[in-house]
């Protein structure tokens, strides 16, 4: 959201979101050029090195923009005006794999066509490969990398394009969405592009995150259920109270009351049974993930069913901490 402030400061004035469709811009003509020209558009500093690239074999299809991050990786930049991206994602994947193969020997001819056109600039083919290298920081960069990254950018994203681009970030594919939101200001259009995915604060936390996760699935192997591991464990005691507050869906979130019996329930105790909580709302006995299951699927507006459930996520022990993070804890620390 974007405020006009007056000269004398005493108000502040909304301004409203425009479009690119209403202000009649355009993806190649407008948009790509401002790219180009401003990469940083793009939430970072990338080299480009060739505008619709076409240089496939047996195909007519044309890259939008292609770059050198400053680690040297090739980056596949496809660029969209609106929501209506429709295959975007596929089409950046199919571009990624067609470029996977390129050295930077290979790059160089385009660079430096690219120079001599925007830039007006005549590199010879030593010069192209040495601001290429330069350009990396990396004192032992000597090629690029065979993993391209992808970057998506348009005016909004649709829920099928975010679903696929973090379902493809899970399965180690580094493609990020920038959007970019127009606003019309008196004569002026201002572009203000945001990284949605990842979030720059996110970057280093998702990194973190991978190399956790990859440390667990070596300690895990064939893990034990988490219930299970507490109890035996004696991390949670008999009657032990717990609260369904971690985590939660938005829909679960809005109504959620630590005092109220709906979102309580107590250890049983019961080693080697499946119902190893109480409800406090109607004492009978559950187990956490289904008694999770029923409380999103019972405060659901439509009563719809929440589909899988890990309750050892979305219940705490009484020291605040999920269930599932105490039972990981213990299996790290025991490994």
């Amino acid at each position: 959201m974007i405020f006009s402030i007056s000269n004398n400061l005493d108000k502040a004035t909304k301004i409203k979101e425009s479009s690119f469709t209403g202000l009649n811009i355009w993806e190649r003509t407008h948009i790509q050029e401002w790219v180009r020209a401003n990469p940083e558009i793009l939430g970072e500093d990338l080299l480009i090195v060739s505008i619709e690239f076409d240089r496939f074999s047996n195909s007519n299809d044309r890259l939008d923009l292609l770059a050198v991050d400053r680690e040297g990786n090739l980056v596949v930049v496809e660029l969209k005006r609106d929501l209506a991206a429709g295959y975007a994602d596929l089409q950046a994947i199919r571009y990624a794999a067609m470029v996977s193969s390129m050295s930077i020997d290979d790059l160089v001819p385009y660079y430096t066509s690219y120079k001599k056109k925007y830039d007006d600039e005549q590199l010879s083919e030593l010069e192209a490969k040495e601001q290429i290298v330069e350009f990396v920081e990396s004192d032992s960069f000597t090629e690029l990398s065979t993993k391209p990254r992808i970057i998506l950018c348009s005016e909004g994203f649709s829920q099928e394009i975010t679903t696929t681009v973090l379902w493809l970030r899970d399965s180690d594919i580094d493609i990020s969405c920038v959007s970019i939101t127009p606003y019309k200001v008196d004569e002026k259009v201002i572009i203000v592009p945001k990284v949605v995915i990842p979030l720059e604060e996110a970057r280093q936390y998702l990194i973190e995150i991978k190399r956790k996760e990859e440390k667990e699935q070596k300690a895990r192997k064939s893990r034990p259920k988490t219930m299970k591991i507490l109890l035996e464990n004696k991390l949670v005691t008999e009657g032990e109270q717990l609260l369904l507050s971690n985590d939660l869906p938005s829909w679960v979130k809005e109504q959620f009351d630590s005092n109220n019996p709906l979102f309580r329930a107590k250890i049983t105790g019961k080693q080697g049974q499946s119902n190893a909580v109480v409800w406090e709302k109607d004492d009978k006995e559950y187990s956490v993930s289904a008694l999770a299951w029923k409380i999103f699927k019972e405060l659901h507006p439509n009563s719809k069913d929440p589909g899988g459930v890990n309750g050892n996520w979305h219940w705490v022990n009484s020291e605040d901490k999920p269930l599932w993070n105490v039972a990981e804890n213990f299996l790290l620390e025991n490994a």
